[in-house]
């Protein structure tokens, strides 16, 4: 059997603590994308609900894409549109960041 020094001792202690708080990176960045996900899921809703207001406000039931309505429409829901992007650019972040950490621990060595 072979006998551990104290060098391979501290060298394999100090890749288990690198392993673990890359494992902590993962789940942390899990966490943030759940909560940029649920965020850009809430905004596309409100946009729905914008453009259903300005519809019925209206009267109009149904808009014609690049139409005077729709541009109208665009126009008055541009803030919740704008929100929207917004969001689903966290999302995007978010996801980018989760997949780092994950290269990361993958290739932890």
């Amino acid at each position: 059997m072979r006998s551990h020094s104290t060098k391979d001792v501290t060298s394999s202690i100090a890749l288990t603590a690198r392993k673990i708080h890359l494992i902590v990176a993962v789940a942390n960045s899990a966490i943030e994308l759940d909560a940029y996900e649920t965020n850009a899921s809430t905004k596309k809703q409100l946009l729905r609900e914008a453009y259903a207001d300005w519809k019925e406000t209206h009267g109009v039931s149904r808009v014609e894409r690049d139409s005077e309505e729709w541009k109208a429409m665009t126009s008055d829901t541009n803030a919740a549109y704008q929100n929207l992007v917004y969001a689903k650019k966290n999302e995007a972040n978010a996801r980018r960041r989760l997949k780092t950490a994950v290269r990361n621990l993958r290739n932890c060595n």
